[in-house]
């Protein structure tokens, strides 16, 4: 479950096209991805990204990804060693609506304004995989929130 599902209400219906967009961008894009598709196709609530490897001491890890019809979406990353983080676009109460959790735990409190500027999915979706695949290539979290240098 992801820390904010409580907001499901208010960011309103899932968008069904802009998650398959968002699958679509992520299918054959690494060679560390091993599976890219909804949770459950019949009521596709969410895009999983399987990798086969993940940051540091990670074993494996998962890209949980919801879109709303309203543009808001929230891309959640949680690996073999319990480290977890998020991109989020959403009203957010005391921060920016584009905030970033940041690992081992993406607080729900004490977030960073997100890096992430683009709206369109599968554009969002290259983001979040350049961000992830310099986090792996360097081995650690610190430049995950940041786009500048080799993005």
């Amino acid at each position: 479950m992801l820390p904010d599902d409580d907001l499901d209400g208010e960011l309103g219906t899932l968008d069904v096209i802009a998650m398959d967009e968002v699958r679509t961008a992520f299918t054959g894009l690494d060679g560390l991805i091993e599976g890219v598709g909804f949770q459950n196709p019949a009521d596709p609530r969410m895009v999983r990204v399987y990798f086969a490897d993940g940051i540091g001491d990670a074993t494996d890890c998962r890209l949980d990804i919801r879109w709303y019809r309203k543009g808001y979406y929230s891309v959640h990353q949680t690996d073999s060693i319990g480290r977890n983080f998020r991109w989020d676009y959403h009203p957010k109460v005391g921060g920016p609506d584009k905030h970033f959790h940041p690992p081992p735990d993406a607080p729900s409190q004490d977030i960073e304004r997100s890096c992430l500027t683009a709206e369109q999915p599968p554009v969002v979706a290259r983001i979040v995989h350049k961000l992830w695949r310099r986090a792996y290539d360097s081995g650690s979290t610190s430049q995950l929130n940041s786009a500048k240098g080799d993005l």
